[in-house]
């Protein structure tokens, strides 16, 4: 099959999938239709974009997680749900005014997004076809060390795995039970976010090179670190560098081959499937184990599958957000200072916790739990109340993201599986902006350090094998 009778059909499935849901949604809005059609033009478009000619990874991630935290979250509740929500709201009165001005917000920011993503690729996208490897010389040592390297990479991430896990050095929701020297905490935290799976992003290119007919073992591999190292955080979210993974090796096919290879492409869909639900169901094992201590069996398994089932939507982090902010009088200037200088602080609530969600978590208890509802970018940069702000404010946070994506290909080897997984951490970090908004230098400087450790082992290996 060729890739564009795939991709066409695709998006034939997904516009008429959008179409349906948009007349029920709009024949249950209770504000301007006109409002809800632009609202839902603005989404489809900065949807469809991210992955037309000239996207980059961002654009495909941050079109995604828009489009499911915004668009169909509020208009699948809108059709199905008479417009409740399972996320608190805060004051939100749900009137068709009020409805009408948290669209124009959202369109506001998608138009931001939309004018980035067109004039972007004036300046900086990826070429049509595939790049060859910049990283000659950590190719050359994997090319030499390859069975070793794989098989150490494996116990590396086993051995990490365990050792979070028995220590609970980083876990979500959780506060740390073991603080290490030297600031060894910030390593695991890294290696488990996406520090170890930059190297499989390394594998998956090199081996795309070396052995692209037996490229399960690199896929099997690459999505074995993501499930182990999302059950060693506590954390569901095995999908977003499992799909940045696999996104990254569909590009590098989709440009050295003219046919989609249907047999790896099962292959992928089973194992992916596969990791994730032992993901999942795992994390569901060991979140049991604490939160739910006290509780019998049935109502542990009730609200194990309560908190589950929320994952396919209400946990994407979105219009609630900007709904919160949009029906509280607690906006301006004064405000979006003070939650800009939020400081991390485990035993209290967050800023949005506090002053704009009925929120049900209590961090001030000391049981060991940290939990936090989160605004998103959107909606925190609606703390002022100016639509020009939010519009220049979420132009400027693409123009970051293009930045570090741009600086990701020149210094990562070209690897567009790097790239791709580094341009998910950027569009999840932006969706789940808003507590301790200025710490975001550390993911930022991470991403920096991690390109840079690469950068420099490669070219310690070329001047190595060169002399």
């Amino acid at each position: 099959m060729h890739w564009s009778v795939l991709i066409k059909g695709v998006w034939a499935v997904v516009f008429a999938a959008i179409a349906i849901l948009a007349v029920c949604a709009i024949s249950q809005y209770p504000g301007s239709a006109w409002v809800y059609l632009l609202f839902t033009g603005l989404s489809t478009a900065v949807l469809f974009f991210g992955f037309g000619r000239g996207a980059i990874f961002f654009d495909a991630f941050i079109g995604v997680l828009l489009w499911i935290g915004f668009w169909l979250k509020f208009s699948v509740h809108t059709a199905f749900s008479n417009g409740k929500f399972n996320i608190s709201v805060g004051a939100f009165d749900g009137s068709p005014g009020s409805l009408d001005k948290a669209l124009l917000v959202v369109s506001c920011a998608l138009a931001a997004i939309l004018v980035v993503r067109l004039v972007r690729p004036r300046f900086f996208s990826y070429p049509e076809t595939l790049p060859g490897i910049a990283y000659g010389g950590l190719f050359e040592f994997y090319q030499r060390n390859r069975k070793a390297l794989l098989i150490a990479y494996v116990f590396a991430v086993l051995t990490v795995c365990l050792v979070n896990t028995h220590f609970g050095i980083y876990q979500r929701g959780l506060v740390s039970r073991m603080q290490l020297p030297f600031g060894l905490n910030g390593v695991f935290s890294w290696l488990l976010m996406f520090g170890m799976a930059s190297v499989s992003t390394l594998i998956l290119r090199f081996e795309f090179e070396i052995n692209r007919e037996r490229y399960w073992v690199a896929i099997t591999i690459a999505l074995l670190e993501t499930c182990l190292s999302n059950i060693s955080l506590w954390s569901r979210g095995m999908i977003l560098n499992g799909s940045a993974l696999m996104f990254g090796a569909v590009a590098m096919f989709r440009r050295a081959e003219q046919r989609l290879r249907l047999g790896l492409a099962v292959y992928v869909v089973i194992a992916f499937i596969f990791f994730f639900v032992t993901s999942v169901l795992s994390v569901n094992f060991l979140r049991t184990t604490v939160y739910y201590q006290g509780l019998s069996q049935t109502e542990q398994g009730q609200a194990v599958a309560d908190q589950t089932s929320t994952l396919f939507l209400d946990r994407w982090v979105g219009i609630e957000g900007v709904m919160a902010v949009v029906g509280s009088g607690h906006q301006g200037w004064a405000v979006f200072q003070e939650a800009l200088s939020e400081r991390l602080d485990k035993g209290v609530n967050s800023y949005y916790d506090q002053h704009f969600v009925v929120s049900s978590y209590d961090n001030t208890r000391g049981d060991g739990t940290h939990f936090i509802s989160l605004p998103g970018y959107l909606a925190f940069l609606f703390y002022p109340g100016s639509f020009l702000f939010l519009f220049f404010a979420v132009m400027a946070f693409s123009l970051v993201a293009v930045i570090f994506e741009f600086l990701v290909y020149r210094l990562g080897g070209q690897n567009l599986a790097f790239c791709a997984l580094i341009g998910q951490v950027i569009a999840f970090r932006f969706t789940s902006f808003g507590y301790v908004p200025l710490q975001s230098y550390l993911l930022f400087g991470s991403i920096l350090l991690n390109v840079l450790i690469l950068f420099s082992c490669d070219r310690a290996l070329r001047f190595i094998y060169k002399h």
